[in-house]
Formats: structure tokens, C-alpha cells, sequence
């Protein structure tokens, strides 16, 4: 990925969805939106190195980079497959169309209001708590 959209200017940063959207039950990776806001992902797409594993605290670490082999070809087999019946067997239209509204909806409040990362949220939302964050 080329550091050009990060050191010229204007600086493309890492962000989150802004609270009153987020307030309408939404949540946005800001891994997903930095692809979203970068002017280069278009023109020079975006890739994922699917090797690298990342915890965000010690035990999810741990379990990612365990000593021994992470999984088994019987578990990749069965993964495989599961994979394959979940994407026959369910669509997601519909959590898509409750994004979509609510983000419509927001856009309609305030001309200012804009989310180019619309393809990054989800219908959830994460409140920080004593030890770490909750879904709610």
C-alpha cells in the first residue's frame, strides 16, 4: 500500500463513524474505513495478507499464535464446507437494508451528514466498560 495518501496533504488518518450515527445503533471498523476514505483504494484495490493473525489483548494473542500447528486439516475441511452451506443457504439483504435505512435516514438530518464507508458498518454498537468493550 503506497504512504503516499498519508504523508501528502490533506493527511488521510484512521477514523471512526462519527457518535450521531453510531448513536443509531451502527459501529465501523476503522480497519475497513481507512480503505474507504483512501482516494487510492479505487485505482489500486486493497489486499489482505490472510497469514497475519492480531490480537487485541493477551489471551486473543495466545490463541492465534499457539506453539503448535493453529489447526487442523480435518478443522479446515469442515470449515470449508460450513462456509460453503452458510453462503447457499442465507443472504444478507436484510441486516444490508437496516444499515442502509438508518444511514439514509441520518444523511437526511443534516446536508453535512455523509458516510463514504457505508460498505464498513454493521448493525451494532460497542460501548467501552471498565475492562474493555460490550456489545449492546
Amino acid at each position: 500500500m503506497s504512504a503516499e495518501p498519508f504523508i501528502s496533504w490533506p493527511y488521510l488518518r484512521f477514523r471512526g463513524i462519527t457518535d450521531s450515527l453510531a448513536i443509531s445503533h451502527l459501529e465501523g471498523s476503522e480497519c475497513c474505513l481507512i480503505h474507504a476514505d483512501n482516494p487510492l483504494s479505487s485505482s489500486k484495490g486493497v489486499y489482505l495478507n490472510p497469514n497475519v493473525r492480531v490480537g487485541y489483548n493477551t489471551p486473543a494473542y495466545d490463541a492465534v499464535h499457539p506453539t503448535s500447528n493453529w489447526i487442523s486439516l480435518s478443522q479446515i475441511f469442515w470449515a470449508l464446507w460450513e462456509n460453503r452451506l452458510r453462503r447457499w443457504t442465507t443472504t444478507p439483504l436484510f441486516k444490508e437494508w437496516v444499515v442502509q435505512r438508518r444511514v439514509r435516514r441520518w444523511e437526511a438530518q443534516d446536508k453535512h451528514n455523509q458516510e463514504p464507508g457505508r460498505f464498513c458498518l454493521i448493525n451494532e454498537m460497542q460501548v467501552l466498560v471498565e475492562n474493555g468493550w460490550a456489545h449492546v
